[in-house]
């Protein structure tokens, strides 16, 4: 009965110890949340009212072609490490006649996730000191999503290209929430140009603007008048914002269209998957084994569902709501064909836009460190076989003295 007492005030004190640590880290989510919007409150408050050094103070600073030249270069390799010793050198130049150059290169700039902040801090100096730069920047980063027919643009790696739209889309987002994008209509129409039925026909395209939707979706709940979970007490960051209830109508029909699309679109080719496989399996059961196109086929499409579903998966987190979930009729079972356990050469062109926003981001989670190089072999049990070795000589010599 004692034992049974003190199991039961072990079990509650675990518990209690549990939901201590839950409560911690809710508590220290939310005063990291509260403190990245007062930032970006204290920022967008200076970006709409700037204060901007006059002529006479700007001709005091740097204006040589030379000088300009190399700091404006460095505007294309934006990150938190280099941000501060960046910006020292932007106050320290002056830049009236570079304002185009210097956008360029904010343009040019491969941004990864965790560098959008550093770039949103350079973006707002920059506002800050010169009136033409934001029409300028803006005018600049909407080419990422409508380039033309460019040479350039059609040549250019797939991957990289929705990778520079992803990452673009996002420094949109939060240059909107600091004040220097003042209008949302830019949004209705990127959103309009990614959920156009005619890019369904392209399956990476798809793939890309599903992955772009879903980023729009999870980043600006606020456009879609959707609430950002445990984010209820900084409504009133919100509601400065000046996104329209038609706006916002907008962009919710829009996106809950285009979903309701690519789930039809995903559930059509479950279909067409499911006939294959069972076809495949007759195949099977008759000759032991499918021919070369056959296989390719059936690999293409399975590839091709896969990559879908993900995507629609996706998209529905961020909208809050259940990802598709695909019948199961259980009377066919996937074929499994020779290159299920080979790995992926990653020049596939059904490749599509990979998980990871950049390569960096990439390698923190693929690249795993090797243990051996700082746990002792004795906890890996790399020694264990060789002390076992050591016993059974021991025990070896010990018989033949007796």
């Amino acid at each position: 009965m004692d034992n049974a007492q003190s199991e039961n005030r072990i079990d509650t004190k675990q518990d209690d110890d549990v939901r201590q640590i839950k409560h911690d880290d809710e508590e220290a989510r939310l005063e990291e949340y509260k403190k990245i919007i007062d930032q970006k409150t204290s920022l967008r408050r200076s970006n709409l009212n700037p204060e901007r050094p006059d002529a006479n103070y700007l001709r005091t600073l740097d204006s040589s072609i030379k000088r300009n030249t190399t700091v404006i270069k460095k505007l294309k390799t934006i990150n938190d490490e280099q941000k501060d010793g960046l910006m020292d050198e932007l106050k320290s130049v002056n830049l009236s006649k570079f304002v185009s150059e210097a956008v360029s290169y904010i343009c040019e700039a491969k941004l990864r996730s965790a560098d959008i902040q550093a770039a949103v801090q350079v973006c707002s100096l920059l506002h800050q000191r010169y009136k033409d730069f934001s029409p300028c920047l803006i005018q600049g980063l909407l080419k990422v999503f409508f380039p033309g027919k460019s040479v350039d643009d059609l040549d250019a790696d797939k991957n990289s290209r929705a990778m520079k739209k992803r990452s673009t889309l996002k420094l949109l987002i939060e240059l909107y929430f600091v004040g220097i994008v003042e209008d949302a209509s830019i949004f209705v129409n990127i959103i309009k140009d990614l959920t156009s039925a005619e890019h369904l026909k392209d399956r990476e395209g798809t793939q890309t603007n599903l992955s772009l939707l879903s980023t729009f979706a999870r980043q600006g709940k606020f456009f879609l008048g959707l609430q950002p979970h445990g984010q209820e007490a900084y409504d009133e960051f919100f509601k400065e914002l000046n996104v329209t209830a038609e706006q916002k109508k907008f962009f919710k029909k829009a996106l809950n269209s285009y979903y309701d699309t690519v789930a039809e679109l995903l559930q059509s080719e479950h279909v067409s998957l499911r006939l294959m496989e069972a076809e495949n399996a007759k195949v099977l059961s008759a000759k032991g084994e499918l021919s070369d196109e056959n296989t390719a086929s059936y690999e293409k499409l399975r590839k091709s569902f896969d990559q879908l579903l993900r995507g629609v998966s996706s998209l529905a987190e961020s909208l809050d709501m259940q990802p598709p979930v695909m019948p199961d009729d259980g009377n066919t079972t996937r074929v499994t064909t020779r290159t299920d356990a080979l790995p992926s050469s990653g020049k596939d062109s059904s490749a599509l836009e990979p998980i990871w926003d950049d390569e960096d981001t990439k390698a923190f989670y693929e690249s795993l460190p090797d243990l051996r190089a700082f746990v002792p072999a004795v906890l890996l049990g790399e020694v264990e076989p060789k002390s076992n070795e050591q016993h059974a000589k021991g025990r070896e010599q010990s018989s033949v003295r007796f």
